[in-house]
């Protein structure tokens, strides 16, 4: 098929955890092509929405034909998309387990300053796992459609520190479980009323940083926003949940208040966490 191809006029290069679907719209963009018209030279046509990681029926040669496309080899191609080492695989397109499926990175768009200081022009999509929230460069929240400026909220930025240590240090899935686990209860006491005064303050504090939120409801705050407000608590119960002694020690609690700096009495309770 190379042989009725044609290299691109114009190939960006991927970045590094973009989504198959977000550079194939990049690469129709730049070319001023139709992105099923693009993904019809690759492989079986079909649209590619941005967030798109599947490589359909794609067959083995179809990661030859894009490295043909971009002047790209292929090798650089699966680094900065891993998805595409699937292409051939049917078993590996898909999370195909329950944990996968659970833990399986979201795809936001990435630092959009970034994406400027290196001339990316448009939206670039990437699979972002929650420790790969947080811009230090330049100072910004990855996880939610709007990129808050952390600035005014170090503890954000010293969580999300302290959260790739543990993940550096932890072992998968149960890393990533642990979080997920540290997500819901944080959940769970934003939605309580009973819930702990001092946290509710710190969160409430954290709110006030962000600003009004023009197209949110007045009487509750987002789901994105609690998110990044509870955030350096999560962190917290993260490294509690992630640890084999403590994850289900009895003095639980008492340590998960101690290490949140409230009051023993003050904490709510703390369910199991999951296992894979």
């Amino acid at each position: 098929m190379t042989t009725r191809l044609r290299a691109l006029p114009l190939t960006p290069p991927p970045v590094h955890g973009e989504t198959i679907g977000s550079y194939l719209n990049r690469l129709a963009d730049a070319n001023h092509l139709t992105i099923g018209h693009l993904s019809s030279l690759v492989g079986p046509s079909r649209q590619h929405g941005r967030v798109d990681n599947r490589v359909g029926y794609w067959t083995p040669a179809a990661l030859s034909w894009l490295a043909f496309l971009t002047g790209r080899s292929a090798s650089l191609l699966v680094h900065a998309m891993p998805p595409l080492g699937a292409i051939g695989d049917p078993s590996l397109r898909l999370p195909h387990s329950v944990t996968e499926e659970v833990t399986e990175p979201r795809r936001r768009p990435a630092c959009r300053l970034c994406m400027a200081r290196r001339h990316i022009r448009g939206l670039v999509v990437r699979s972002t796992p929650p420790q790969q929230g947080v811009c230090h460069r330049h100072r910004r929240w990855l996880l939610g459609d709007e990129q808050y400026d952390l600035t005014r909220l170090p503890e954000v930025l010293c969580a999300n520190r302290r959260h790739q240590r543990l993940v550096r240090r932890g072992t998968l899935p149960s890393t990533d479980l642990a979080y997920i686990a540290a997500h819901d209860r944080a959940l769970n006491w934003v939605a309580s009323e009973t819930s702990c005064p001092p946290l509710r303050q710190r969160w409430d504090r954290r709110l006030d940083v962000l600003g009004e939120d023009p197209l949110g409801d007045p009487y509750r705050p987002s789901d994105a926003r609690i998110e990044l407000v509870t955030y350096p608590e999560v962190v917290v119960l993260t490294g509690l949940f992630a640890s084999p002694h403590w994850r289900d020690h009895s003095h639980l609690p008492a340590e998960a208040a101690r290490r949140l700096g409230i009051a023993p009495q003050k904490c709510v309770a703390i369910p199991k966490t999951r296992r894979s």
